[in-house]
């Protein structure tokens, strides 16, 4: 079976497919029942696999991320909001 290199057919390497995680990052918080907030990433823990954001109204939550769906959900037992984190090209 062929591996695969991680190579663009050109010989470079293939960037991430989503943002990664940093301080400053623009992310929003989609709320369990629909509504969404703006947030900025304020700590990157665990290598990006761990993250705290303050939200627009200034309330400082904790995200993980979740080895089942990839996508960042709040920390801790239970349902809550997850997190999206945004690019350059999307909007708040």
């Amino acid at each position: 079976m062929e591996q695969k290199s991680g190579l663009r057919p050109g010989g470079g390497r293939l960037g991430p497919s989503r943002p990664l995680p940093r301080v400053g990052a623009r992310a929003r918080v989609a709320h369990f029942g629909g509504g969404f907030e703006r947030a900025v990433v304020i700590a990157v823990h665990e290598g990006g696999r761990r993250l705290e954001v303050r939200c627009e109204r200034g309330e400082v939550l904790a995200f993980e991320l979740s080895p089942a769906t990839a996508r960042f959900v709040a920390a801790g037992p239970g349902h809550g909001p997850r997190l999206e984190l945004l690019g350059d090209a999307h909007e708040l």
